[in-house]
């Protein structure tokens, strides 16, 4: 392989390293620990000089110019993936659906869904908010459920800052319970990865 080839994929992974830990260093920031994000933001910024160097030592050579783009595009995939893990706090979600919402409750419990209900009025009369908390890992998983199960209401979702446990019945999905603890209690529900 030649050194023409080197550079530009040196390039990228320079860059998929650096948008990673500026994702990383975001997340962490979030989560209030001003230390680690402080030198995760000096380690990426060595980390962006270099990669930068590098194009610019070249630019009349558009496969550097590829290799920074193709870095920032992986970096961010990867990192945004990292920083939800890193993240892990508790997303509750929220549905507005017109009637009394029982159908979709039962829909919800029957998957594991801790869901609580609660009667409104909606521009259009009676209304039920349907609340569901659900931890970092699973947070996407219980979006498209609600998307699939109420795809007229009018969905909303906050990230929290705690959220406590209570004891539910078997099979439910605990704010704090790890995925291993749903494959325990209800295989049948969990995605292999």
């Amino acid at each position: 392989m030649s050194i023409a080839f080197l550079q530009p994929l040196a390039i990228a992974a320079l860059v998929v390293l650096e948008v990673g830990v500026w994702q990383v260093r975001m997340a962490v920031a979030a989560r209030g620990r001003r230390r680690a994000a402080a030198v995760l933001g000096a380690l990426g910024a060595v980390i962006q000089v270099v990669a930068l160097a590098q194009v610019v030592t070249d630019l009349d050579n558009p496969a550097n110019v590829a290799g920074y783009a193709v870095g920032v595009a992986a970096g961010v995939y990867l990192g945004v993936g990292i920083g939800g893990r890193l993240a892990a706090d508790p997303v509750e979600h929220r549905v507005v659906v017109t009637g009394d919402g029982a159908e979709i409750a039962a829909q919800l419990r029957a998957r594991g869904r801790p869901v609580t209900t609660q009667p409104a009025v909606g521009v259009d009369g009676p209304a039920t908010i349907l609340f569901v908390v659900a931890c970092a890992g699973a947070d996407a998983e219980v979006a498209r459920e609600l998307r699939r199960l109420a795809p007229d209401g009018f969905h909303t979702s906050s990230v929290l800052r705690s959220a406590s446990a209570t004891p539910l019945p078997l099979g439910f999905v605990q704010v704090a319970a790890a995925r291993a603890a749903r494959a325990a209690a209800r295989p049948e529900l969990v995605r292999s990865r």
